[in-house]
């Protein structure tokens, strides 16, 4: 199965969307990308605000490398995440995670 993740909000915390979707590339060997106008059937983004897409489930390593969270770091087995100097707070009110089964159904010609 393919997986994305998304992450938005990151300039409250001062972190520049295309510098930090440079390094997740580089770090974990993946395709990031970023938008300033949200995806057809997305919600909207804030004015001034950008949404990175990430090729992979990367949730608990973006987790780590964004807070510095060394125990997280461990769990994650992923060595990509060391050294991240992002600055943002520990906690879950920082950070929501939404899952869903399955893909989008495809539009069929009929």
């Amino acid at each position: 199965k393919k997986h994305i993740t998304r992450i938005r909000g990151l300039e409250a915390y001062h972190v520049h969307a295309q510098t930090f979707a440079q390094d997740v590339s580089k770090r974990f060997a993946c395709a990031a990308s970023v938008e300033t106008t949200a995806a057809k059937g997305r919600a909207a983004l804030m004015k001034g605000c950008s949404e990175i897409t990430v090729q992979g489930h990367l949730v608990e390593e973006l987790q780590a490398l964004l807070t510095g969270d060394e125990g997280k770091m461990l769990s994650c087995g992923h060595g990509g995440v060391k050294d991240g100097n992002y600055g943002v707070p520990r906690g879950k009110h920082v950070f929501e995670v939404v899952t869903r089964k399955g893909a989008m159904a495809k539009n069929r010609k009929r």
